[in-house]
């Protein structure tokens, strides 16, 4: 069976995933100040036969995986959005423009939901995106996520950001207001956008996945159905492709042949 090293290289993190005989053999994730920590961890791991990446961080990070992966000889795949994969068409004006992380969980949501839905990954940025019944990416926003939205109002006013509140419908303290109030904006902008999208395709029962660190902020608050809150869309997706690739390079395999 093919063992497949996934690198989900993003904002804050990198996330990393062995999967080898339909499943995950490991998954873990460390912030960018501990990278060199990563070489240790690769050590125990056996050789991958394909390496697919997504990575949206700064070109210094992407210069550390490389390194760190130039241990194996398996192919390396960084990958860049498309027009069309795994069933998913990529309606961006310039596809190649769209983070290759949003493709890679649209195409994890996708495969789980296979109609119409609304895919958020609330990481350090918040991204809302839209998947019609034919898999059609229609479009979506991206928002500061909850540590931008409060490290931004903190920076420009004389707030404390050491302090950090809770959620309350009705805040009766500094903290917990700049807290809420940005709860309620993420909240907010996921409840339009899937009423947009209902009012898009006429539809009223469109699905709703979510994945990211901010999703159990979120979803109790969220006043429709959540159908899946995924670990990690990202990776998800990433395993996806690069089985699809595999398929695409042993059927080229097969027509040389012939």
């Amino acid at each position: 069976m093919t063992t497949i090293l996934a690198i989900d290289s993003g904002n804050s993190f990198i996330k990393w995933g062995l999967f080898h005989d339909d499943q995950w053999i490991i998954q873990s994730k460390i912030d960018y100040e501990h990278v060199s920590h990563l070489k240790s961890e690769f050590d125990k791991l056996p050789e991958p036969d394909i390496i697919l990446i997504s990575h949206v961080a700064r070109q210094e990070t992407r210069n550390e995986i490389c390194e760190l992966i130039s241990r194996w000889i398996a192919q390396t795949i960084w990958l860049q959005s498309g027009l069309f994969q795994c069933g998913v068409l990529n309606g961006y004006s310039d596809p190649k423009q769209l983070g290759s992380d949003r493709w890679a969980a649209l195409i994890a949501a996708w495969k789980i939901e296979h109609k119409a839905c609304l895919v958020i990954n609330a990481g350090t940025a918040v991204t809302i995106d839209a998947l019609s019944d034919s898999g059609q990416f229609l479009g979506g926003v991206i928002l500061p996520g909850v540590h931008l939205m409060q490290n931004s109002l903190c920076f420009s006013t004389q707030l404390d950001q050491a302090k950090t509140g809770a959620y309350e419908d009705f805040p009766v303290n500094t903290n917990n207001a700049i807290h809420s109030g940005i709860i309620h904006c993420l909240v907010g902008a996921i409840e339009h956008m899937h009423s947009l999208l209902s009012e898009r395709l006429h539809q009223t029962d469109i699905s709703c996945i979510i994945s990211g660190g901010g999703a159990t902020l979120l979803v109790p608050l969220i006043k429709f159905p959540i159908n899946n809150t995924v670990d990690n869309l990202v990776l998800e997706g990433l395993i996806l492709i690069a089985k699809d690739e595999m398929c695409r390079q042993k059927l080229a395999i097969s027509k040389d042949i012939i």
